[in-house]
């Protein structure tokens, strides 16, 4: 039982410690940026970035806390949330943005959180930064519509 309860108390510090530094990472690539969209795009990237840096910190925030059980499901759920925040001002820019799912901000969020896992657990983490385009695109289109979200995503490059 010991066992256990030090499992869990090690992926909660782990986990806390892994999604204070990701945030500081998007917190500050955001805060250099003027307007919205660029905003997204450069937390993107520094996501993405954050997982090739530092691997192991991005699979504790994404398979294993899927692993942990309740706890860290709870934990993921609230990553999700905390980033699908930073998506809501999106809305204001889409002529229909009040009739968008509920959903598609911790959606988008919870695409790019899976293509991060997938990468870092097949060990193909360094491949991230290449699909930085597609993933600004795929987080934008809802907001901005898929041709401004598909130019935006190439300048920002």
């Amino acid at each position: 039982m010991e066992d256990t309860a030090q499992r869990s108390d090690d992926f909660a510090s782990s986990f806390e410690a892994a999604f204070a530094r990701l945030q500081i990472r998007v917190e500050t690539a955001c805060a250099a940026e003027a307007a919205w969209p660029e905003q997204v795009a450069a937390g993107v990237r520094a996501a993405l970035r954050f997982a090739v840096a530092d691997p192991a910190s991005a699979r504790v925030l994404t398979s294993d806390a899927l692993a942990a059980g309740r706890d860290g499901y709870a934990r993921y759920d609230r990553m999700l949330e905390h980033f699908g925040e930073r998506l809501l001002p999106g809305r204001e820019l889409h002529p229909e943005g009040e009739r968008l799912p509920e959903i598609v901000e911790k959606a988008m969020v919870g695409g790019i959180a899976t293509i991060v896992a997938q990468r870092v657990d097949t060990g193909r983490e360094r491949e991230l930064p290449g699909l930085a385009a597609e993933a600004i695109q795929f987080v934008l289109t809802p907001y901005l519509g898929a041709e401004a979200a598909r130019r935006l995503a190439a300048e920002s490059g």
